[in-house]
């Protein structure tokens, strides 16, 4: 994006005039990193991610693995997996004996319907003289985001900071600072090839 370049009249110190070339303005930063959030949604990836939270003087530390070819994608973090085949939703959790057990959580919006509303969330609060955040890209693919102003239970907190990886659009950093505490999710292994078993849950998931 960004506003074509437009000429200018200069006036010179001997009278005549010149035309200059206006640089083109630069793409707004909030509208880049929508453009790499959607491009993250529509590709295919897989990532493991280490999370931790950050409380005080406390931590706790896990690993989030997720792998995505849409409209199919596993999530399993923390004990839990969510997961969506085809146009079906599948939740599992581990019961008081630490097996899975998945089971169908209903019927799933079209993909593209579901990133298009999600989208149009996000521009709702990073665009526009009334947006939530400021936003601005501090390296390729990576993008901070600063509240602008105070609101209740903000959703990426007072400011937070994401990447994505280049060759694949696969989140590799998000970095959310809360009131109560901060949550770090950063990539140790990030891949394009993802194969059914990728997206398949783990052994003792059954329904």
């Amino acid at each position: 994006m960004g506003v074509a370049a437009a000429a200018a009249v200069v006036a010179t110190s001997d009278g005549r005039t010149k035309h200059a070339i206006a640089r083109p303005a630069e793409p707004d930063a909030g509208a880049q990193y929508i453009a790499d959030w959607r491009r993250s949604q529509l590709g295919t990836w897989k990532v493991v991610l280490h999370w931790q939270r950050i409380v005080g003087s406390s931590r706790l530390d896990d690993e989030i693995r997720t792998a995505q070819r849409p409209p199919d994608r596993l999530s399993v973090a923390l004990g839990s997996v969510d997961a969506r085949r085809g146009d079906r939703r599948l939740s599992c959790a581990s019961d008081a004996d630490g097996h899975l057990h998945c089971r169908d959580a209903g019927a799933a919006p079209p993909y593209d319907q579901d990133v298009a509303g999600n989208e149009a969330v996000l521009r709702g609060q990073l665009l526009g003289p009334s947006r939530l955040y400021d936003v601005t890209a501090t390296s390729s693919h990576c993008y901070d985001l600063r509240l602008r102003f105070s609101y209740p239970v903000p959703p990426y907190g007072r400011r937070a900071r994401f990447c994505f990886d280049e060759a694949t659009g696969a989140p590799t950093l998000r970095d959310i600072d809360r009131v109560e505490g901060r949550d770090v999710q950063e990539a140790t292994s990030v891949s394009g090839d993802v194969t059914d078993a990728d997206l398949a849950p783990p052994p003792g998931a059954g329904g």
